[in-house]
């Protein structure tokens, strides 16, 4: 299991990707809101993979939606690759 997500409560793996990415980002948002940063961005990484795999636009501009919700100037290393994979779902 990913460290950041240890001791989470896990969303069903049964619910079909179009159901549990926005799931994920709401879990994510919670986590943001938290302080969790670590948990929230892999949860979102999560959402993002699953929205790409099942091309879902409206995941993928969630997740951007996410993204934007968090700033820092001293961002951990988990923002970054998530921006990563943001800047390539367009490429």
């Amino acid at each position: 299991m990913d460290e950041p997500l240890r001791g989470l409560r896990r969303i069903p793996q049964g619910l079909h990707g179009e159901r549990r990415a926005p799931l994920n980002l709401d879990a994510a948002s919670g986590h943001l809101v938290s302080g969790r940063i670590d948990s929230a961005f892999a949860l979102a990484t999560r959402a993002v993979h699953d929205g790409l795999r099942l091309r879902s636009g409206r995941v993928v501009e969630r997740a951007r939606a996410f993204r934007r919700a968090f700033v820092s100037t001293t961002p951990p290393g988990i923002v970054p690759d998530f921006d990563t994979l943001l800047h390539d779902a367009y490429l």
